[in-house]
Order: C-alpha cells, then sequence, then structure tokens
C-alpha cells in the first residue's frame, strides 16, 4: 500500500469519525425531543385530567343549581296559585283586582324564566298563540299608573304629575301578532319595561308621553316618546352601536333594559333607541313580527 493509499485511507477514517460524531449528536438531540414530547405529553394528560374533573365539578354544580331553581320555581308557582284563588273571590275590590293583576304578572314571568333557562331542553309544541297588543299596551300603562311608587322617583312633584298624566294609545291598523307560545308572556314583560322607563324619564313639572301602535304588510310597529333624552351612551349600547356598558345608569334602568335586550334579541324583535339631547325627548321603536318564531341554535 503506497503513500497515497495511505493518505486517502486516513481521510476516510477522519470522516467516518465526523459522521459517527454527528450521528451520536443527532441522536441525542432526538432523546432530547422525544424526553421533551413524553414531558410535554405527560403535562397534557394532567391537564387534560384537571379539565375533566372541572368539567365535572361544573356539571354537578350547574345541576344542584338547575334542581335548586326547579324547586324555587314550583313553590313559587303554588304560593302564586293559592294567592291567585283567594284573590279572585274578592275582584269586586279594586284593590284586590290591582294586586291580583301584578301576583298574575309575577306567575307569568316565573313561568317564562323556567322556559329560558331551559329552552335547549325543551321540546316546543310548534303552536301560537294569538297576542292583541293593543290590549296588552292598555294593561301594562294602567298597571303602572296604579304603581307609580315602584318607579322609584325621587322627586314627589314628578310622581304626583305622572298620577295626573293621561296616556291614551294611538292604535292605527291591526295589532294582533302570534308568538310561540311558551314565550307569549315575553311581549307584556317587553312592553311593561319600555313603559316603565318612558314613564321614570319624563320631564318632573311636565311629564309628557305619546305611544302609537301601527301595522304593515311585516310587523305592528309599537312607538314611544317621552319628554327627556336618556344618555346616548345608554342608546348605543342598547341598539347594539358600543360595546361599552353604561356605568352612570340607574340600577331600575339598567335591570328593565336588559330584560327587555335579552329577550327581543331572542325572538328577533327589531328594537332603536333614539335620544334627542337638543330637543330633549326619547323615541322608542319597537317592529313586533307578525309571526314571532322561536329557533334553537
Amino acid at each position: 500500500m503506497n503513500s497515497t493509499e495511505i493518505d486517502a485511507l486516513k481521510k476516510r477514517v477522519l470522516q467516518l469519525e465526523i459522521e459517527n460524531q454527528n450521528c451520536r449528536l443527532e441522536k441525542e438531540e432526538m432523546f432530547k425531543n422525544l424526553n421533551k414530547i413524553i414531558q410535554e405529553k405527560d403535562k397534557f394528560q394532567r391537564e387534560h385530567s384537571n379539565l375533566l374533573l372541572k368539567e365535572q365539578e361544573l356539571r354537578n354544580i350547574s345541576r344542584s343549581y338547575e334542581i335548586i331553581i326547579d324547586e324555587l320555581a314550583h313553590s313559587i308557582n303554588s304560593d302564586i296559585f293559592i294567592a291567585v284563588n283567594f284573590l279572585s273571590r274578592s275582584l269586586d275590590n279594586p284593590k284586590i283586582k290591582k294586586a291580583d293583576s301584578h301576583i298574575k304578572q309575577v306567575r307569568d314571568l316565573n313561568n317564562l324564566l323556567m322556559t329560558y333557562l331551559k329552552r335547549d331542553e325543551l321540546q316546543f309544541s310548534g303552536q301560537f298563540k294569538e297576542i292583541v297588543l293593543e290590549q296588552v299596551l292598555n294593561e301594562q300603562i294602567e298597571l303602572i299608573k296604579n304603581s307609580l311608587s315602584t318607579l322609584r322617583i325621587s322627586s314627589d312633584e314628578h310622581e304626583e304629575n305622572l298620577e295626573k298624566l293621561i296616556v291614551t294609545p294611538e292604535i292605527k291598523g291591526n295589532s294582533t301578532v302570534l308568538i310561540v307560545e311558551e314565550f307569549a308572556s315575553a311581549l307584556s314583560l317587553i312592553v311593561k319595561d319600555l313603559i316603565r322607563n318612558a314613564f321614570k324619564h319624563t320631564n318632573e313639572e311636565n311629564p309628557e308621553i305619546t305611544v302609537s301602535l301601527e301595522d304593515n304588510e311585516s310587523y305592528v310597529i309599537l312607538l314611544i316618546k317621552n319628554n327627556r333624552a336618556i344618555d346616548p351612551v345608554l342608546a348605543d349600547w342598547f341598539n347594539n352601536n358600543s360595546l361599552a356598558d353604561p356605568q352612570n345608569m340607574s340600577k331600575s334602568s339598567k335591570v328593565g333594559l336588559r330584560v327587555v335586550k335579552k329577550w327581543v334579541d331572542l325572538l328577533k324583535i327589531p328594537v332603536k333607541y333614539v335620544s334627542n339631547k337638543k330637543d330633549d325627548y326619547t323615541t322608542v321603536e319597537v317592529k313586533f313580527p307578525k309571526r314571532i318564531a322561536y329557533d334553537k341554535i
């Protein structure tokens, strides 16, 4: 073997040593990555197990919550049933009649809330109920006029002036709509809270409210106008023009409008608030579809 062959052999041995070193390094890197993958897998399994435990815990809490709500609703309905039976014997007394109307509204609201909470589980009948909005509107105006103290108006003068206020709805056309039977009570709730808000937010010395119902081919349109402008921030929030939650809104208004917003969004009833600061008035337009359905998502 000559020197040239020996040099070539040395080069080949050196190359093999380098390749062997690279293989060893690659093998070490591979084992590192494999260990990292195993560690991440173990971490994922632990986190997954924790999530399963938390999910089960939430299910248990949710189930307990549903049981409590069911029991509460049953208890409320039982007491209301007894109260309505007793009151029905003395409806010739105006005060008893008023109390009976309010208790029936509590009953309807309780049933409505239970339907809302169980809406994803319930099998809906598919039946529709006919509602005459003119009748609903007049009933709610009368009930509010007879219970102005519940509006929590700070000024005695304001409340006294509201007592003198006469609100006569202007009706144009047929105000009858159809709504899925299980949510029929929602219409009274929507009208009540919007009218209550209109009464509450009026000029203290000279309160004014105008209300109208007008039907067209697709809707029965309720228009309410009161002579005090609400905060434009509140109007934007209600109209979904802003995600900012109004912080300066009174608690009673906030609760009432949140309830209205929840129901009109659920039943796809278009509602729009307009605040006119210049002329100091507020209008709210509600477009009740002639047929109000509920589609599960």
